[in-house]
């Protein structure tokens, strides 16, 4: 290089041939790039991807690991510490006992009537059953009705039990619930 010339800086222009041999490749792969860009949008891959991360999240969420702050605090024989419960919710104890006995009656509503869901769901599954002909169709939809009337006395169940807990201070296992000498109605 002469002193007073400047550098060249060579920006790679393509040749003639390469400018061919590109667009040739990209004529071939035009079809398969418009084809996976096409199937990508209709299997939805990204939506299904953020739907599992929040998916993820919620049970991360949900799940209270070892390293969670305990909400309720309970002592030696299972029975509910009241005053330490109340500061881990920034509550007076007058106001966690308000809550606690509010709490007993929405379970005992709802113990109650998920209670007789459950009966008029049996007997109207149970009246369908004696008074329709029978046919392989409709003993399909007799089995899985089944089902529907589990659920009202689970959830009837639950509540009762939650309600139990709630009555006697203490959390204690559905087996020490069935097998208590307390009342075993919800009040």
């Amino acid at each position: 290089m002469e002193a007073g010339q400047r550098p060249k800086i060579d920006l790679g222009a393509p040749t003639a041939r390469a400018t061919r041999s590109g667009r040739v490749f990209r004529t071939l792969t035009a079809g398969p790039r418009w084809f996976w860009s096409r199937s990508k949008e209709a299997s939805a891959s990204e939506e299904i991807l953020h739907s599992g991360r929040i998916i993820q999240d919620l049970a991360a969420a949900v799940r209270q690991g070892p390293g969670a702050p305990r909400r309720i605090y309970v002592d030696g024989d299972h029975r509910l510490d009241m005053e330490a419960t109340a500061l881990s919710h920034g509550l007076s104890v007058a106001g966690l006992e308000e809550r606690v006995a509010r709490r007993r009656r929405q379970t005992m509503r709802l113990a109650y009537l998920t209670f007789a869901g459950g009966w008029l769901a049996l007997g109207w599954w149970l009246w369908q059953v004696l008074t329709t002909p029978w046919s392989p169709g409709r003993m399909v939809l007799g089995i899985e009705f089944i089902p529907f009337c589990a659920l009202f006395f689970l959830l009837a169940f639950k509540n009762a039990w939650m309600n139990w807990q709630l009555r006697t201070g203490r959390l204690g296992s559905a087996m020490e619930y069935l097998t208590t000498a307390e009342c075993f109605w919800p009040s």
